[in-house]
């Protein structure tokens, strides 16, 4: 307690101080409140056609929720099936793919652009350039936390589950979809958690695969802060802290929470 305590105080403290930043007119210097960087970056306003998205903030803050919000599933579930493989089966060359399957943690996120736009530059898979390139670069980026998740869960697992989902003539579908799954939702809502919030701030990996089209919150940022729009900047993070906070909640509540009990009986 004495040591993580003013740890979480010192994190309380610099997230107030992000978020009361795009509140005012410059911090440090003029503590005006205003609303004029929020306005910059998410205002709305009514034209002939209806609503229009006229802050700056609003085409990087869309691509970022439809790249995030298409990867992090995929990541999830390409976490959990490797990490059922690591677990459950035996089969030649399996510490080899587990190698692989963690290499990207260990790989620093510039070397990973760099190789992508290498690898995906040329035919026959062109890719640099498009929102498919950030997305595959976001879910192996965040493949091994959900693998270790995964794996970490099956340990708690006993593998008679399993087998007596066998021996009642299940196929190897029907005992992940009916017996696994519902058992993983833990490790289900972190692999979701981790790769959604992951994508939404990730810097490193993609400064080198964003263009004028998929533009990211992350970059966005970045570049009003090398203008010096510092307000411009907290602001935007401002909205991502609340927004994030809330896909959080989202997901513990739609995935819901693991929970073990006998079924009841039928009459005979």
């Amino acid at each position: 307690v004495a040591i993580v305590g003013p740890w979480l105080a010192f994190t309380i403290v610099v997230y107030v101080f992000a978020f009361i930043g795009g509140f005012v007119q410059t911090w440090g210097r003029d503590y005006t409140p205003t609303l004029a960087h929020f306005r910059t970056a998410f205002d709305l306003q009514w034209g002939v056609d209806g609503l229009v998205w006229a802050g700056t903030a609003w085409n990087s803050l869309f691509t970022t929720l439809k790249l995030a919000g298409i990867a992090a599933p995929i990541c999830a579930s390409l976490g959990l099936l490797i990490s059922w493989l690591l677990a459950r089966t035996q089969f030649v060359g399996q510490r080899a793919f587990e190698f692989a399957a963690l290499l990207a943690f260990a790989i620093p996120g510039t070397v990973l652009g760099v190789s992508y736009i290498l690898a995906f530059n040329v035919p026959p898979f062109e890719l640099t350039g498009t929102g498919l390139i950030i997305v595959l670069c976001f879910v192996f980026r965040n493949l091994p936390v959900g693998v270790r998740a995964g794996t970490a869960s099956f340990k708690q697992l006993d593998k008679s589950l399993d087998e007596a989902s066998t021996m009642l003539r299940a196929g190897t579908a029907t005992t992940l979809r009916r017996v696994v799954l519902p058992l993983l939702k833990p490790a289900l809502v972190a692999a979701l958690v981790y790769s959604f919030v992951r994508s939404m701030t990730t810097v490193s990996a993609v400064i080198f695969l964003v263009t004028a089209e998929n533009e990211l919150a992350t970059t966005y940022i970045i570049g009003r802060v090398g203008n010096g729009d510092y307000g411009v900047a907290l602001a935007y993070c401002t909205v991502l802290i609340v927004l994030m906070s809330a896909v959080t909640a989202l997901i513990q509540f739609l995935v819901g929470e693991r929970k073990l009990g006998r079924r009841g009986t039928q009459g005979h």
